[in-house]
């Protein structure tokens, strides 16, 4: 083999199979069949601002998403880099398909250093959507702030040196950055008001079903979490403590719904239906199902399935119904 012909394939190998391959490997490690957790509820909010003001700024909720994504992407890609011991062991030890990393960068190598910053790009574009939200389209100060207090819970819920995953804050953080945050930012792009009412309302029960999320899948990973002192809530309650504290999320979660429902906010009607499934999933976790690993993954695949469908309706239901008031 000549060596033109020698070259033209290697630079064929190098741009064709192996650029597919890393192509993969960064969809993977983006996780986007998670986006909808920060999307949805951002579209929530957005939903019901619209249905106060009816104004419709479909510029600054595009613009606003795609922050919104890129924010969940530093998130992802700065936990598969800090999180890497811990997610080697998890995998030798009780992970299932929705606990730990993704093992992307044990499995292809892919240098953390490349994720790091690719992180930090992301990071910066985002920030650029927040300039151009506040200023660009004159939002001002308060939604930047807003934006920037999402970005910095998701940029160190793994980074050093806060690490708000390894001091048992994180999955409130994670309640207020994918559940009343995102559907406050949303209402306020259409309305131009922060009126708490609504926000709180809608944002409740989006919040305490993504904490729900979180707790339950730190389950399969207690075994590496404890041993590399990562100290979540679920290491430092104990599983048979965070499956009580499951059960009495899921009880608050019902009771989001089923209260403004019976007080006459028919926005909620269309999340009823979901309360069933909330009564199962804290029922199953209450009654020790997580022990055994089918199980256990059952309930993390149906607790996701429950902030979603939750979200959905409640956009649903205010877009049918009309404003919260």
């Amino acid at each position: 083999m000549s060596a033109f012909r020698l070259m033209f394939f290697r630079n064929r190998f190098l741009a064709g199979r192996p650029l597919s391959l890393m192509m993969t490997a960064w969809l993977r490690l983006s996780r986007p069949e998670f986006h909808t957790v920060g999307i949805f509820p951002l579209l929530l909010g957005a939903a019901a601002g619209y249905r106060a003001s009816g104004n419709l700024e479909m510029l600054a909720l595009i613009i606003a998403l795609l922050a919104t994504i890129m924010i969940m992407l530093v998130t992802y890609w700065t936990g598969e880099v800090f999180d890497y011991e811990v997610d080697v062991l998890s995998a030798r030890l009780e992970k299932n398909r929705f606990s730990g990393g993704t093992l992307v960068l044990q499995t292809t190598g892919l240098a953390r250093e490349k994720v790091l910053t690719a992180a930090l790009v992301m990071a910066i574009l985002a920030t650029m959507g927040g300039v151009l939200l506040s200023w660009g389209l004159g939002y001002g100060l308060s939604l930047f702030v807003a934006g920037a207090i999402g970005a910095f819970m998701g940029f160190f819920y793994s980074t050093p040196p806060f690490r708000w995953a390894y001091r048992g804050v994180g999955e409130i953080f994670i309640a207020l950055a994918y559940g009343w945050l995102p559907v406050a930012v949303g209402y306020h792009l259409q309305a131009r008001a922060w009126d708490a009412f609504p926000i709180l309302l809608l944002g409740t029960p989006v919040a305490i079903s993504i904490f729900m999320v979180i707790l339950i899948n730190e389950f399969p990973d207690y075994p590496a979490d404890r041993q590399l002192n990562k100290r979540n809530l679920v290491v430092r309650l104990g599983r048979e403590g965070a499956a009580r504290l499951y059960a009495m999320a899921a009880g608050l979660l019902v009771a989001s719904l089923l209260l403004p429902a019976s007080a006459g906010i028919r926005a909620f009607l269309p999340a009823l239906p979901m309360t069933v499934l909330a009564v199962l999933n804290g029922l199953s976790v209450w009654q020790g199902r997580w022990r055994d690993k089918a199980c256990l993954e059952q309930l993390c695949a149906r607790s996701i399935l429950l902030n979603v469908s939750i979200t959905l309706m409640l956009a649903a239901g205010v877009l049918v119904f009309g404003p919260v008031t």
